[in-house]
């Protein structure tokens, strides 16, 4: 049985350390102790993961965690001109998923070989693109994308909650129109993973639809490490899926990732465009 899903601040975060000090901590020991980030504590993590992971933007029941356990092989359906600037910044971008997370993720030489579909379409052309590739044929919920979302992906899950397939549709008219056609790509290309839901409680990250992130932020590596760590496993619920997040945020901690997360991720893909 084939099971859809839908999917949809500052970077810095005040820290008190006697006083509210904005942005990175001063660089000594005290400082590491008392100014850490509010998303770099233990139990903020393994929480916003749940949320992002086990909660869904379009559905008010809890869900299995859902990851991909083979390569991805992607198409990008070009709909617009500037087609060499779209697929450096898709390329860019999932370079650097692949490298967070250890998935295989390539271009495929032709649609019919490629599990993951992205559709750069127009505002002209979505109502046929929601219908040929989301199914959408009720004009109230075509409506509801058309006043409330920029963007959109869908993946699809086997019974054991393996994604086997996904597709986002971007309508870079519009997205370019409210300066947020890179925000569409990074956010949806890494929702399609299987961190489906958008969330105002998790920040800063791009999965928080009140949020001024555009690339990844550390918190948003953090959450792709810990999804793909072998020790969660699809379909797990979440009574079972948080003492094993406990673990693997504790060795994460242990390696010292989290302290280095957002160094991490500011040195790699989109951000690197942007120097």
């Amino acid at each position: 049985m084939l099971r859809p899903v839908l999917l949809p601040e500052c970077r810095c975060a005040l820290a008190f350390c006697g006083l509210l000090l904005s942005g990175f901590c001063p660089p000594s020991p005290a400082a590491d102790v008392c100014c850490s980030a509010h998303w770099q504590a233990p139990a903020y993590l393994v929480d916003s993961f749940v949320d992002i992971a086990l909660n869904n933007e379009h559905a008010g029941q809890k869900s299995t965690l859902r990851k991909w356990m083979s390569p991805i092989h992607y198409f990008v359906i070009h709909r617009v001109a500037d087609q060499e600037l779209h697929d450096r910044l898709i390329r860019t971008h999932f370079e650097q998923l692949s490298e967070i997370t250890g998935l295989t993720i390539k271009p495929a030489e032709r649609q019919q070989t490629a599990n993951t579909l992205i559709v750069l379409s127009t505002e002209n052309q979505l109502k046929d693109d929601l219908l040929n590739y989301f199914g959408w044929q009720s004009a109230t919920q075509r409506e509801k994308f058309f006043r409330e979302s920029v963007c959109l992906g869908i993946f699809a899950t086997k019974a054991d909650s393996t994604i086997f397939r996904a597709v986002v549709i971007i309508p870079v008219d519009r997205a370019r129109a409210q300066g947020k056609l890179v925000a569409c790509m990074v956010e949806e290309l890494a929702q399609v993973l299987g961190l489906p839901n958008d969330s105002v409680k998790v920040f800063p990250s791009v999965f928080n639809d009140l949020s001024t992130d555009v690339y990844l932020s550390g918190l948003d590596w953090l959450l792709l490490k810990m999804l793909y760590d072998p020790r969660l496993k699809p379909g797990m619920q979440e009574n079972a899926a948080r003492p094993v997040l406990r673990r693997i945020v504790d060795d994460l901690k242990r390696d010292n990732k989290i302290h280095t997360a957002e160094k991490e991720v500011m040195s790699r893909g989109l951000w690197r465009l942007e120097r």
